[in-house]
């Protein structure tokens, strides 16, 4: 992606250098409905069109795909919501089902129970 974008940006500034060099006559711009005018050469007038064009778009497809990114924002403050969820009903499940140490203590060991019976000593 990176070479790509060399690829093309280093064509661009090359011609816009090219063309800032063949039109450096001045250019008057006049503001209208204001009564300002500005001289500027010609290469800055169309160049910096081309630049406010550009940042235009950019702010429009950033605005445009806020939408998107605000919802995998809460997609991903529900997931982690839902993790969280699942590893505490996880916990309480092992806590639930963990054996009380009193009960182990006095609890029937049937394997012993069993090699007693089969001995013959039971």
């Amino acid at each position: 992606m990176r070479i790509l974008f060399w690829l093309f940006t280093i064509p661009f500034l090359a011609l816009a250098g090219a063309f800032a060099a063949a039109n450096h006559q001045p250019l008057t711009l006049r503001l209208w409905p204001f009564p300002l005018e500005a001289q500027v050469p010609i290469y800055a007038a169309v160049l910096g069109a081309f630049f406010l064009g550009l940042l235009v778009a950019a702010l429009w497809f950033w605005t445009a795909g806020l939408g998107g990114r605000l919802a995998r924002r809460r997609s991903a403050r529900h997931q982690r919501a839902l993790e969280q969820e699942t590893t505490r009903l996880k916990r309480q499940l092992a806590e639930k089902n963990r054996a009380p140490p009193a009960a182990a203590a006095t609890g029937h060991d049937d394997t012993r129970a069993r090699r007693l019976i089969a001995a013959g000593d039971g």
